[in-house]
Protein backbone atom coordinates (compact mmCIF):
# COMPACT_ATOMS: atom_id res chain seq x y z
CA UNK A 1 0.00 0.00 0.00
CA UNK A 2 1.44 3.45 -0.91
CA UNK A 3 2.57 5.62 1.99
CA UNK A 4 -0.15 8.22 1.33
CA UNK A 5 -2.86 5.54 1.45
CA UNK A 6 -1.44 4.21 4.73
CA UNK A 7 -1.36 7.72 6.20
CA UNK A 8 -4.94 8.38 5.07
CA UNK A 9 -6.15 5.09 6.57
CA UNK A 10 -4.39 5.88 9.85
CA UNK A 11 -5.91 9.36 9.94
CA UNK A 12 -9.39 7.96 9.22
CA UNK A 13 -9.02 5.36 11.99
CA UNK A 14 -7.91 8.02 14.47
CA UNK A 15 -10.87 10.24 13.55
CA UNK A 16 -13.30 7.30 13.96
CA UNK A 17 -11.83 6.62 17.39
CA UNK A 18 -12.19 10.26 18.46
CA UNK A 19 -15.76 10.50 17.15
CA UNK A 20 -16.71 7.29 18.98
CA UNK A 21 -15.00 8.46 22.16
CA UNK A 22 -16.81 11.79 22.05
CA UNK A 23 -20.18 10.02 21.76
CA UNK A 24 -19.35 7.62 24.60
CA UNK A 25 -18.01 10.32 26.95
CA UNK A 26 -21.02 12.56 26.24
CA UNK A 27 -23.54 9.75 26.77
CA UNK A 28 -22.02 7.70 29.58
CA UNK A 29 -19.46 10.01 31.19
CA UNK A 30 -15.74 9.51 31.61
CA UNK A 31 -15.81 6.89 34.36
CA UNK A 32 -18.33 4.61 32.64
CA UNK A 33 -16.51 4.69 29.32
CA UNK A 34 -13.66 2.27 28.73
CA UNK A 35 -11.27 1.65 25.88
CA UNK A 36 -13.21 -1.51 24.97
CA UNK A 37 -16.46 0.45 24.56
CA UNK A 38 -14.74 3.13 22.49
CA UNK A 39 -13.17 0.44 20.28
CA UNK A 40 -16.51 -1.31 19.78
CA UNK A 41 -18.23 1.97 18.89
CA UNK A 42 -15.43 2.90 16.47
CA UNK A 43 -15.36 -0.54 14.86
CA UNK A 44 -11.71 -1.14 15.71
CA UNK A 45 -9.79 -3.30 18.17
CA UNK A 46 -8.57 -1.98 21.52
CA UNK A 47 -5.04 -2.54 20.22
CA UNK A 48 -5.74 -0.13 17.37
CA UNK A 49 -6.65 2.58 19.88
CA UNK A 50 -3.35 2.04 21.68
CA UNK A 51 -1.49 2.65 18.41
CA UNK A 52 -2.71 6.25 18.52
CA UNK A 53 -3.29 6.95 22.21
CA UNK A 54 -1.48 5.93 25.39
CA UNK A 55 -4.58 5.71 27.60
CA UNK A 56 -8.23 6.62 28.01
CA UNK A 57 -7.08 9.93 29.49
CA UNK A 58 -5.05 10.58 26.34
CA UNK A 59 -8.14 9.88 24.19
CA UNK A 60 -10.19 12.26 26.33
CA UNK A 61 -7.58 14.99 26.02
CA UNK A 62 -7.55 14.65 22.23
CA UNK A 63 -11.36 14.81 22.06
CA UNK A 64 -11.49 17.98 24.17
CA UNK A 65 -8.70 19.62 22.15
CA UNK A 66 -10.53 18.86 18.89
CA UNK A 67 -13.75 20.38 20.24
CA UNK A 68 -11.80 23.44 21.35
CA UNK A 69 -10.28 23.88 17.88
CA UNK A 70 -13.65 23.29 16.19
CA UNK A 71 -15.26 26.04 18.29
CA UNK A 72 -12.48 28.53 17.55
CA UNK A 73 -12.81 27.85 13.82
CA UNK A 74 -16.56 28.41 13.98
CA UNK A 75 -16.17 31.57 16.05
CA UNK A 76 -13.66 32.98 13.55
CA UNK A 77 -16.06 32.29 10.67
CA UNK A 78 -18.94 33.98 12.51
CA UNK A 79 -16.89 37.10 13.23
CA UNK A 80 -15.14 37.31 9.86
CA UNK A 81 -18.24 37.73 7.70
CA UNK A 82 -19.66 41.03 6.45
CA UNK A 83 -21.81 43.36 8.52
CA UNK A 84 -21.52 45.79 11.38
CA UNK A 85 -19.79 44.88 14.62
CA UNK A 86 -23.21 44.40 16.24
CA UNK A 87 -24.27 41.98 13.49
CA UNK A 88 -21.00 40.06 13.69
CA UNK A 89 -21.22 39.69 17.48
CA UNK A 90 -24.84 38.56 17.06
CA UNK A 91 -23.66 35.85 14.68
CA UNK A 92 -21.13 34.76 17.29
CA UNK A 93 -23.92 34.33 19.86
CA UNK A 94 -25.93 32.27 17.35
CA UNK A 95 -22.86 30.16 16.55
CA UNK A 96 -22.34 29.51 20.27
CA UNK A 97 -25.93 28.29 20.69
CA UNK A 98 -25.60 25.98 17.68
CA UNK A 99 -22.21 24.64 18.76
CA UNK A 100 -23.42 23.86 22.28
CA UNK A 101 -26.50 22.13 20.91
CA UNK A 102 -24.37 19.99 18.57
CA UNK A 103 -21.65 19.12 21.09
CA UNK A 104 -23.03 17.87 24.38
CA UNK A 105 -19.58 16.85 25.66
CA UNK A 106 -18.33 20.44 25.63
CA UNK A 107 -21.10 21.33 28.09
CA UNK A 108 -19.94 18.59 30.46
CA UNK A 109 -16.33 19.67 30.21
CA UNK A 110 -16.78 23.38 30.76
CA UNK A 111 -19.63 23.04 33.24
CA UNK A 112 -17.18 21.14 35.46
CA UNK A 113 -19.21 17.95 35.77
CA UNK A 114 -17.89 15.92 38.68
CA UNK A 115 -17.08 13.09 36.28
CA UNK A 116 -14.54 15.23 34.46
CA UNK A 117 -11.43 14.52 36.47
CA UNK A 118 -8.78 16.32 34.45
CA UNK A 119 -9.09 19.81 35.92
CA UNK A 120 -5.60 20.93 34.81
CA UNK A 121 -6.36 20.09 31.16
CA UNK A 122 -9.82 21.64 31.33
CA UNK A 123 -8.50 24.75 33.07
CA UNK A 124 -5.70 25.13 30.52
CA UNK A 125 -8.09 24.83 27.57
CA UNK A 126 -10.65 27.09 29.22
CA UNK A 127 -7.99 29.75 29.74
CA UNK A 128 -7.02 29.49 26.07
CA UNK A 129 -10.69 29.66 25.09
CA UNK A 130 -11.24 32.84 27.11
CA UNK A 131 -8.04 34.49 25.85
CA UNK A 132 -8.62 33.66 22.19
CA UNK A 133 -12.34 34.53 22.19
CA UNK A 134 -11.80 37.80 24.04
CA UNK A 135 -9.07 38.80 21.57
CA UNK A 136 -11.33 38.07 18.57
CA UNK A 137 -14.28 39.91 20.10
CA UNK A 138 -12.12 42.89 21.09
CA UNK A 139 -11.04 43.27 17.45
CA UNK A 140 -14.70 43.40 16.38
CA UNK A 141 -15.52 45.92 19.11
CA UNK A 142 -12.62 48.10 17.89
CA UNK A 143 -14.13 47.90 14.40
CA UNK A 144 -17.49 48.96 15.83
CA UNK A 145 -15.95 51.94 17.61
CA UNK A 146 -14.23 53.00 14.37
CA UNK A 147 -17.41 52.61 12.31
CA UNK A 148 -19.48 54.45 14.92
CA UNK A 149 -21.86 51.55 15.68
CA UNK A 150 -20.41 51.04 19.17
CA UNK A 151 -19.51 53.63 21.76
CA UNK A 152 -15.94 54.34 22.79
CA UNK A 153 -15.16 51.79 25.50
CA UNK A 154 -12.13 49.69 26.39
CA UNK A 155 -12.51 46.96 23.71
CA UNK A 156 -10.60 44.31 25.66
CA UNK A 157 -12.60 44.86 28.85
CA UNK A 158 -15.94 44.97 26.98
CA UNK A 159 -15.07 41.75 25.14
CA UNK A 160 -14.11 40.10 28.43
CA UNK A 161 -17.46 41.06 29.99
CA UNK A 162 -19.42 39.79 26.98
CA UNK A 163 -17.56 36.50 26.72
CA UNK A 164 -17.21 35.64 30.40
CA UNK A 165 -20.86 36.46 31.08
CA UNK A 166 -21.98 34.18 28.26
CA UNK A 167 -19.53 31.51 29.40
CA UNK A 168 -20.87 31.70 32.96
CA UNK A 169 -24.41 31.34 31.66
CA UNK A 170 -23.33 28.21 29.81
CA UNK A 171 -21.75 26.73 32.94
CA UNK A 172 -24.67 27.31 35.31
CA UNK A 173 -27.60 27.25 32.91
CA UNK A 174 -30.36 24.76 33.65
CA UNK A 175 -32.61 23.81 30.73
CA UNK A 176 -35.56 23.32 33.11
CA UNK A 177 -35.97 27.08 33.46
CA UNK A 178 -35.29 28.54 30.02
CA UNK A 179 -33.91 26.97 26.84
CA UNK A 180 -30.27 27.88 26.23
CA UNK A 181 -31.35 28.94 22.74
CA UNK A 182 -33.43 31.68 24.40
CA UNK A 183 -31.09 32.64 27.23
CA UNK A 184 -27.84 33.31 25.36
CA UNK A 185 -29.24 35.51 22.55
CA UNK A 186 -31.21 37.53 25.10
CA UNK A 187 -28.07 37.94 27.23
CA UNK A 188 -26.18 39.09 24.13
CA UNK A 189 -28.94 41.54 23.21
CA UNK A 190 -29.13 43.02 26.72
CA UNK A 191 -25.38 43.42 27.07
CA UNK A 192 -24.96 44.78 23.55
CA UNK A 193 -27.39 47.58 24.39
CA UNK A 194 -24.76 48.93 26.77
CA UNK A 195 -22.25 49.15 23.91
CA UNK A 196 -24.48 51.12 21.54
CA UNK A 197 -23.80 54.84 21.13
CA UNK A 198 -25.73 57.01 23.59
Amino acid sequence: MPKTAVAEAASAARERILAAAERRFATFGYRRTGIAEIAREAGVSAGTIYRYFESKEDVFRAVVRELHEAWLARARRALAGPGTAVERLGRLAQASVAFNRENSLINSVFRRDEEIVFAPLVDELHEQLVTQNVAMMADVIRDGIREGTLRDVDPQCAAFILFVGGDALNQVHNQRYYPYETVLPLYADITMQGLLPR
